[in-house]
């Protein structure tokens, strides 16, 4: 039987585990694990690994809106199968029993995302029942998006306005992998992208994320929350420990704020010099991040 000072010295060793854990978090407005009225956009090009970051980095949890996962759905729905069979001559079942076929993958996106609109739908039942939350209950909201244009932001930042989430509570998560590793990755997913469009996600991306920093006081307009720039290239920037409970936790991290919270957000000049050049190193050739 343990005693009662093995029961003390396993508490301690795990408080000390859980303080070292929240050090790792990306948290948001200073805090870990807000409970309500945030909105977390993580950006990043196809195959950064923005799923890996916010399960094991992103100190909060909320409403994941992954349009990707909606497509996949919507191929399971008969309904939208028969729909999409008279108008388009498609089956979606088919279409999708082999994402990794980069040409389906396109299809699919096309069909379900641009013809039949159903990103929006979703979006539209997301809101509505949100609207009737109190101003401090509104449940936090993470959109998996590339934010490969500024359009993307202000349409996330109206709607989510529109509907009581305070610009202050916005906040963005850049994702930047090594553009190499994620085409590399690209090839063993299930669902693969065609390397020309995972290349200009990842060269949209960044070139959001320079616009985004380069806006000074007029960022304001669409959000004013934290900005997050976190590396992730594999056996590089984040180091996975197994715990010994069959768990995991994530030792070391790389990430760096280029924004507070209500705070003006830092330039690409003003950045630092080897921050510019490991940003420089991941993505594709065409900012002048050095």
């Amino acid at each position: 039987m343990k005693s009662f000072y093995n029961h003390l010295s396993e508490e301690h060793e795990l408080q000390e585990s859980s303080e070292a854990l929240l050090e790792k978090l990306i948290t948001f407005g200073g805090k870990a694990y807000p409970k309500f009225g945030n909105v977390v956009i993580m950006a990043g090009g196809a195959g950064s690994g923005k799923g890996f970051v916010m399960s094991t980095l992103v100190g909060m949890e909320g409403k994941i809106f992954d349009v990707d996962e909606l497509k996949k759905l919507a191929s399971k729905s008969a309904a939208i199968n028969k729909r999409v069979m008279d108008e388009f001559g498609v089956d979606l079942k088919d279409l999708s029993a082999n994402l990794q076929d980069s040409e389906n993958v396109s299809k699919l996106h096309d069909i379900i995302g641009s013809a039949m609109k159903l990103d929006k739908r979703k979006e539209q039942a997301l809101y509505s029942g949100i609207l009737t939350a109190a101003p401090d209950r509104k449940p936090n909201l993470i959109f998996d998006v590339t934010l490969k244009d500024l359009q993307k932001l202000e349409s996330i930042s109206r709607k989510v306005s529109s509907i009581g989430y305070e610009k202050e509570n916005i906040h963005i998560v850049w994702v930047v992998n090594d553009i190499e590793v994620a085409k590399s990755q690209n090839t063993t997913r299930d669902r693969r992208v065609p390397a020309e469009i995972l290349i200009n996600t990842h060269r949209g991306a960044q070139q959001t994320m320079a616009d985004i920093v380069g806006m000074g006081n007029r960022l304001k307009k669409y959000m004013d929350g934290d900005i997050v720039f976190a590396f992730n290239k594999v056996g590089v920037d984040a180091k996975l420990m197994k715990s010994g409970k069959g768990g995991s936790f994530v030792k070391d991290a790389n990430y760096f704020y280029v924004k507070r919270k209500g705070k003006s957000a830092t330039p690409i000049a003003k950045l630092d010099k080897e921050l510019r050049a490991k940003i420089a190193n991941y993505v594709p050739k065409g900012i002048d991040w050095v």
